[in-house]
């Protein structure tokens, strides 16, 4: 009968440890679905964007050289779309557009970039002077410029007090027309 009375509590403190594992179980699913979430929807923006950069011939008057004020249009243009996708994530996003112009033998790269709201940069994950094999070449010579956009979205909930987790990034890469 002694050894019962240690025992009177057992249970209760067993419980409290598996409720709270699974509890942490849960808020882990739950930031891991929504960084999941953040990560297609910088896809889907930066690929949008990617896609209008490239336009030079019906957009930008055939010009493969980026302008700030092409920039600030395509800054403006992520702010919308991030508007309709999710309307808290309008502030909270950073923005680079890289291109790599010029012949093979003399390429110019560009980079514009809008910083997150606590400062950290949006880079991408490879820069796009390493991207410039991917440059298509045509019959007769003329080499085509490639543009990378990369979206960077602010995470919210536990995840972003980890390192590397603060933010989703996604990097689109095309060559332009």
């Amino acid at each position: 009968m002694k050894h019962r009375v240690k025992q009177s509590g057992a249970f209760t403190v067993e419980a409290v440890f598996g409720i709270t594992v699974l509890v942490m179980m849960m808020f882990f699913i739950g930031d891991l679905s929504q960084m999941l979430s953040a990560k297609t929807q910088a896809s889907r923006v930066s690929y949008s964007l990617a896609t209008s950069t490239k336009e030079r011939l019906r957009f930008f008057d055939s010009r493969h050289t980026l302008s700030q004020a092409d920039f600030d249009l395509i800054n403006d243009i992520a702010a919308d779309l991030l508007v309709r996708q999710a309307p808290e994530k309008q502030d909270g996003y950073g923005l680079t557009i890289e291109s790599l112009t010029g012949s093979s033998s003399a390429p110019t790269a560009q980079k514009f970039s809008k910083d997150l709201d606590s400062g950290e940069k949006c880079n991408p994950g490879t820069d796009i002077s390493a991207l410039a094999h991917l440059r298509p070449t045509r019959e007769d010579g003329v080499v085509f410029p490639i543009y990378q956009v990369t979206v960077c979205l602010k995470m919210e909930g536990f995840s972003q007090y980890f390192p590397g987790m603060r933010y989703a990034n996604s990097s689109s890469v095309l060559p332009g027309r």
